[in-house]
């Protein structure tokens, strides 16, 4: 869960992460839902290592996941907007 600041913080990075998997894998149905999974896993912890501060990884991480989904040859699908 997301603080009032909307950030994720240390004790919701695990349902932070698993949202980020659920919101890919519904973005990309043709990828395999533990490949997301790993890959969101992952590609956070690489970022997590690489960052002076933690405090944007997350947001970093689905472009990135997408990204390297889109190079393994799955295709985006974009979500449908309602007319309303």
């Amino acid at each position: 869960m997301t603080g009032p600041d909307g950030v994720a913080h240390l004790g919701d990075i695990d349902t932070a992460l698993r949202r980020e998997a659920d919101i890919l894998s519904e973005r990309f149905p043709d990828a395999p839902r533990a490949e997301v999974d790993a890959m969101v896993r992952e590609v956070y912890a690489e970022l997590l290592r690489d960052a002076e501060v933690e405090t944007h990884v997350l947001s970093l991480t689905r472009p990135r996941v997408i990204e390297q989904l889109r190079e393994r040859g799955y295709d985006l699908h974009e979500p449908e907007v309602e007319a309303g």
